[in-house]
């Protein structure tokens, strides 16, 4: 089971303590779950600094993805992550009760806008990934929401020899499926891994025809649950169902899921090992 289903950190520190996150990860560790996914952009840097202290003492046991491109500037060394979470779960609360949620986005995606991504921007995002996550190397290290032409030649040159020195062991990209589609083979020759929502499967499913040899990580596959399509699956297996599903479709592959909630964790992974074929 755990090959294939991967943990996503992007909510973590929405969470009001990091021992409630702890055991969080504990749970998806112990359920069978050996691939983490974080950023530098997820909870402005204290995401990473949580999975430096999860991955303790199961560094060897796990595979890790990190990202580059996105809030690689956030300092985490100002305020104790035991500290930020406390005033930042206070702070959505108020937001919250006062009704100033973050609006969802209805506009028809139009693809990325342009930015330059030099080396110098990557390694001070790497160095600082690495000192927040504690380890001295990333299995997936992927370009946030951007592609391949946004980098100069010596960006470039700079995660290759990463890579040849096996810090990084696979170089990818997490961005939108869509500017994804838009590639062409030799757009992403040198590239590993391609992770992307997969939401809507038809979509994820035309990236996957149209690069076969690359390895594909999903992501939002609980996004869009259409609770008609799935009334002959009981409520509580709705969502392992969709995660065995997508496994299914993506052999070689993650399938990521991200959760809040112990409960929920315990039974998406249930019904995730109920419906994946034998």
């Amino acid at each position: 089971m755990g090959i294939s289903l991967g943990f996503g950190g992007a909510t973590l520190t929405n969470l009001r303590s990091l021992n409630e996150i702890l055991r969080l990860l504990d749970l998806a560790f112990d359920s069978g779950i050996r691939h983490f996914d974080t950023a530098p952009l997820y909870g402005q840097g204290y995401s990473e600094v949580i999975y430096g202290k999860f991955l303790k003492d199961k560094r060897k046991q796990i595979t890790l993805t990190t990202k580059f491109g996105l809030g690689e500037d956030n300092d985490t060394e100002k305020i104790p992550v035991n500290l930020i979470l406390p005033l930042n779960y206070l702070v959505k609360s108020i937001k919250k009760k006062i009704g100033k949620s973050t609006p969802e986005n209805t506009q028809v995606y139009s693809g990325l806008p342009y930015r330059k991504i030099e080396k110098s921007s990557i390694q001070k995002s790497f160095e600082k990934s690495l000192k927040r996550l504690k380890t001295d190397y990333v299995d997936y290290f992927l370009l946030h929401e951007g592609i391949p032409s946004f980098l100069t030649e010596e960006a470039w040159a700079y995660l290759q020899q990463l890579k040849k020195e096996n810090i990084v062991r696979n170089i990818g990209m997490g961005t939108n499926v869509f500017d994804i589609k838009t590639l062409n083979t030799n757009d992403i020759a040198l590239w590993d891994v391609l992770q992307y929502d997969y939401s809507d499967p038809l979509v994820g499913n035309e990236v996957m025809a149209k690069f076969p040899e690359k390895v594909h990580f999903h992501h939002s596959c609980l996004k869009k649950i259409d609770h008609q399509k799935l009334a002959h699956i009981t409520p509580e297996d709705r969502g392992g169902f969709l995660l065995a599903q997508a496994a299914s479709n993506n052999p070689g592959g993650k399938v990521i899921f991200s959760t809040r909630s112990q409960d929920s964790l315990k039974k998406n992974v249930k019904s995730f090992l109920k419906y994946l074929p034998k």
